[in-house]
């Protein structure tokens, strides 16, 4: 690892992160089985990566992030095409619980009405910032933005919930 001065082992790295990664995964995905699946994979890809870790470029929990992002990413895609593949519809993650109980004063039809309406990649942005509580800079970090366009998203982001909130002819 470039840069970092007390160097974990996979053990190490495992033994801290397995739990958070394994929560972040499954709050997008909201399927047991398949939030483990992927969990691995992600193990699996900072174990091949480890040697190429700088922390000059981002911090451990940044870079580990960014790895389990993808992971879900390429997880729904593959399971995208293969529904679509079957004709079936794909599934839309759930919202967790721990981000229900963030954002006040909205029932949970409408918080689940909300979130069905976003992208996975806005939830994502509001999983990163509620979930994980990384800061703008580590948002931007993991996904290649500045720290003003992540402001400028998550502005927009959250304009467009209170939109789908305000809708007068909501119905669940």
């Amino acid at each position: 690892m470039k840069g970092i001065g007390l160097i974990l082992s996979i053990e190490e790295i495992y033994g801290k992160y397995y739990i958070r990664v394994y929560h972040y995964i499954y709050g997008k995905l909201g399927h047991r089985e398949n939030a483990m699946d992927v969990t691995a994979d992600v193990f699996a890809a900072i174990w091949r990566n480890l040697s190429k870790f700088d922390a000059g470029r981002a911090t451990l929990d940044t870079w580990i992030y960014a790895i389990a992002r993808h992971a879900v990413l390429n997880f729904i895609k593959r399971e995208s095409y293969r529904s679509e593949s079957l004709g079936d519809v794909p599934d839309v993650p759930a919202p967790n619980r721990e981000a229900r109980e963030k954002l006040d004063n909205l029932t949970d039809a409408r918080l689940e009405h909300i979130f069905a309406s976003l992208t996975v990649d806005e939830r994502t942005l509001l999983a990163m910032r509620y979930d994980e509580n990384l800061s703008n800079a580590e948002v931007g970090k993991a996904l290649g933005l500045s720290e003003s366009a992540v402001k400028q998203r998550y502005y927009r982001l959250l304009l467009k919930c209170r939109r789908i909130y305000d809708e007068k002819n909501f119905s669940v």
